[in-house]
């Protein structure tokens, strides 16, 4: 049986294929790789004749032959999805749906599937696959919770890997935390579930083997069960760089109390984890309390970054704005409080209530919740509730603001200056001569975008100036060219939020109040 399995283009993707375009640019690349249809495919259970499309590298084939598309998303890709859905049914194809944001919220998509998987399909998946052979797919398909020491490993061999630049090992699913703004915990669970560190490493082996230098650990917090997290990062300190291997770098997720962990910090260090993603959110107390980020709470969140980055980890850092607790001043404190961090990647969010969390029912209940099917809430820096202390136009203007001011030239040296003078080296081993991270035949799309970039003189600033920190600290220039990559990545995109273009339109109405269907 043939089965076309679909990552569908996310809303804030269409951002990048744009750039692409104005930058003359024919090939697409993801900047991650697409794990969750590779692992799909690992799953089915029989003669199945796969075919993959992740729809951040190459179009969706419409003409594609086989008698069942499945379709896997998170919300920012559930518009997409239902699109492409629709499409291929009134073609005749069978259509099945699963993923995070089916899961969360099935009602959405009844009547636009022939079929959903709600829940995690490794629980499942035998049993659909002898459905599908057999003719008798059912509507829904319920699931439990994987045990994640039986997964396979996912089919890289079917996915296109010339075209991504970073590869996806998920280590874990699930998190102790309540933040009430999120919905992984409303998806996966706050009980932590870890896969076995051979299987990790078995994974590990394949992406390297098919050219990957840079891989992502998909996990929702990587350090909140630190016993489990040495047990990890030592297997990958015995295996990164050692037997004639290239050196790899990792990345991950964590929260800020690794910060308390000086012996945890060094052990990332030895295995090559040297950047890890953390939700800083915001220095506003009373806006962390009413969003249960406990986990933030009464600390010194500049000290404590820096003490990370000085252990030897570049930090990416979520900021967020549009708290009940934030007024229209709140975005200069953002700026000044981004300014004292050795962070150069700062990723600006607006406040959304994402459907089935804490917050959305809040905010149904209080009557501020805004509909807009059409759009990722916060994707456009537009949220979907109405803020307390300000009106939606103005939490995104000033959004917009804080995102142009921290990719200013002058501010993004001034962070990356810092970052230079703090950052802690990787082990001699795992030192990699070339200044630019090549992760295989998708660091070419990468390169072409950043020369490109370099033609703005603005943006070419700031690479000479990294230039010449590199010159200085030859030993981080890996480092630094790393958080460069992602810093010009996201300079290209800046267009889209001071033009007038139908997103940036969209802030000169306010949609009516509407309670959830």
């Amino acid at each position: 049986m043939d089965v076309y399995l679909i990552a569908p283009l996310p809303d804030f993707g269409s951002e990048a294929l744009v750039a692409d375009k104005v930058l003359n640019i024919d090939e697409r690349y993801a900047l991650l790789a697409s794990a969750g249809i590779t692992t799909v495919a690992a799953l089915l259970d029989g003669d199945f004749n796969i075919r993959l499309c992740d729809e951040m590298i190459e179009e969706v084939d419409f003409d594609d032959p086989s008698g069942v598309v499945a379709i896997s998303m998170n919300v920012s890709q559930a518009a997409r999805g239902i699109e492409i859905a629709r499409r291929f049914r009134a073609m005749g194809r069978r259509v099945i749906m699963g993923g995070p944001h089916v899961s969360l919220a099935p009602g959405e998509f009844d009547g636009e599937a022939d079929s959903l998987i709600i829940g995690e399909f490794e629980t499942v998946a035998s049993e659909v696959s002898r459905d599908l052979l057999a003719g008798a797919l059912k509507p829904r398909y319920l699931c439990g919770q994987a045990d994640l020491g039986r997964s396979p490993v996912p089919r890289w061999d079917l996915y296109r890997n010339d075209r991504a630049i970073s590869g996806v090992i998920q280590t874990s699913r699930g998190c102790p935390f309540e933040c009430s703004f999120c919905d992984v915990i409303q998806y996966l669970g706050r009980v932590q579930r870890h896969k076995p560190i051979e299987n990790v490493l078995a994974e590990a082996q394949v992406l390297y083997d098919l050219g990957y230098r840079s891989i992502n650990l998909s996990d929702d917090n990587f350090t909140v069960h630190r016993k489990k997290s040495r047990v990890l990062l030592e297997g990958l300190a015995g295996w990164n760089g050692r037997d004639g291997r290239q050196p790899v770098q990792f990345a991950t997720q964590a929260s800020i109390d690794l910060s308390r962990d000086a012996e945890l910090i060094e052990l990332c260090n030895r295995a090559g984890l040297r950047d890890i993603f953390v939700g800083i959110e915001t220095s506003n107390e009373e806006a962390l309390k009413e969003v249960k980020k406990r986990q933030n709470l009464r600390r010194d969140l500049v000290a404590e970054i820096s003490r990370i980055v000085a252990g030897g980890l570049t930090v990416t850092g979520g900021m967020m704005v549009g708290f009940d607790h934030d007024d229209l001043g709140c975005f200069e404190r953002q700026f000044e409080f981004g300014m004292a961090l050795p962070v150069v990647n700062l990723r600006v969010s607006v406040l959304v209530a994402p459907i089935a969390t804490p917050l959305y029912e809040k905010m149904a209940a209080e009557g501020r919740l805004f509909r807009d099917n059409t759009n990722f809430p916060g994707g456009d820096l537009w949220t979907n509730i109405e803020p307390r202390q300000m009106t939606r136009r103005q939490l995104a203007e000033g959004a917009i603001w804080l995102v142009e001011a921290l990719h200013e030239p002058d501010n993004a040296i001034k962070r990356f200056e810092h970052l230079s003078a703090i950052l802690a080296p990787p082990p001699e081993h795992l030192r990699a001569s070339d200044h630019i991270v090549t992760p295989g035949k998708g660091a070419s799309g990468v390169l072409r975008l950043l020369r490109q970039a370099a033609r703005d003189p603005r943006a070419r600033r700031v690479i000479d100036a990294v230039n010449d920190l590199s010159h200085q600290r030859p030993e981080i220039a890996r480092d630094l060219s790393s958080a460069l990559a992602i810093f010009l990545n996201s300079f290209t995109s800046l267009g889209r939020l001071s033009q007038q273009d139908s997103r940036r339109i969209r802030l000169d109405r306010e949609a009516p109040l509407a309670q959830p269907a």
